[in-house]
């Protein structure tokens, strides 16, 4: 399916590297021909394993945004080992928000709305969600380790999700891959305070910075979240080019703020579950979706982080 997304963009746009994609950006040069490029986020280890020697072979550019704190470790992103363990529990007939409910009043904690969930609501991903979104990384690691002693997961399930190693950085950088940041631990910055989010964004980049003994520029917002004061937080940390996953531009720093369509495996299918190349357009030309219409609050600040000067 990678294949049939990169075939029907190399037919219809230049792919090139973020690199010209931002020089164009920053000098306002038009390219002679529509052009687009190819990122991957979160760094997982089948990106090694699969799209870099498929888009090697065929001679595409591409980047991809690793989390820092995760490389070498085997450990998986803290969502997916909180999805795999609602999984997990739901598989054993415990709904998902009851099963997060009873492990954070474990921790002294509740969180209203998981109590008021409808059945529409308290599946795996809503709940995972919800909880990303309102509670801290720090709380959340409590939450799964209270978890993982209840719900054992399937070591299976954890090394599908297994996060690159330096090494696979270093051969894909090597081969002209472009490699950025998407902070150390993809914790979602809007939900931390602007000290965490500072620490998450210069670290990570020093890091890559060390390791690979090159300039890092380009930064990808987890899951696509940030307001005014994260945005200047990239900017502070020396990062030229960020990217986000919809439609929404900072107007003071939109370079900062550079749209990215997302795809998935089954983006583009048909009702056959069939590639299908008009809907592939669609997703392309961001016909099913709006600036009005992004699940993202770009504009709220924490009241925490509301009188935080920057530098």
């Amino acid at each position: 399916m990678l294949e049939r997304h990169v075939d029907w963009l190399a037919k219809r746009f230049s792919i090139v590297s973020v690199d010209e994609i931002a020089q164009h950006l920053q000098s306002g040069r038009a390219f002679p021909r529509p052009a687009a490029a190819v990122t991957f986020d979160d760094g997982y280890s089948d990106v090694y394993h699969h799209a870099y020697p498929l888009l090697q072979r065929k001679g595409i550019p591409w980047a991809v945004f690793v989390v820092t704190g995760l490389v070498g470790t085997g450990t998986p992103q803290i969502f997916d080992r909180l999805h795999l363990l609602l999984r997990a529990a739901d598989s054993r007939g415990i709904p998902p928000a009851r099963a997060v409910s009873v492990a954070l009043e474990s921790l002294g904690m509740r969180l209203p709305d998981l109590n008021s969930a409808t059945p529409s609501q308290n599946d795996c991903f809503r709940v995972m969600t919800m909880l990303l979104t309102s509670l801290p990384a720090r709380i959340i690691e409590e939450l799964i380790a209270v978890l993982e002693r209840r719900v054992p997961m399937y070591k299976e399930e954890l090394r599908e999700c297994a996060p690159l190693t330096w090494d696979m950085i270093g051969t894909m950088h090597r081969n002209g891959v472009t490699i950025g940041s998407h902070t150390k631990s993809h914790t979602l910055l809007t939900t931390e305070t602007l000290n965490v989010a500072r620490r998450e964004l210069a670290e990570s980049k020093q890091a890559l910075e060390v390791k690979l003994q090159t300039r890092i520029n380009h930064f990808a917002y987890p899951d696509g979240r940030f307001n005014p004061l994260v945005v200047q937080a990239v900017k502070s940390a020396g990062y030229g080019f960020g990217y986000s996953i919809c439609l929404h531009r900072d107007p003071h720093l939109p370079l900062l703020t550079i749209p990215r369509k997302v795809l998935w495996e089954r983006s583009c299918m048909n009702a056959l579950g069939r590639f299908s190349s008009s809907i592939m357009h669609c997703q392309a030309h961001w016909f099913f979706d709006t600036k009005d219409r992004c699940q993202h609050d770009h504009s709220t600040v924490r009241s925490g982080d509301v009188n935080a000067k920057l530098n």
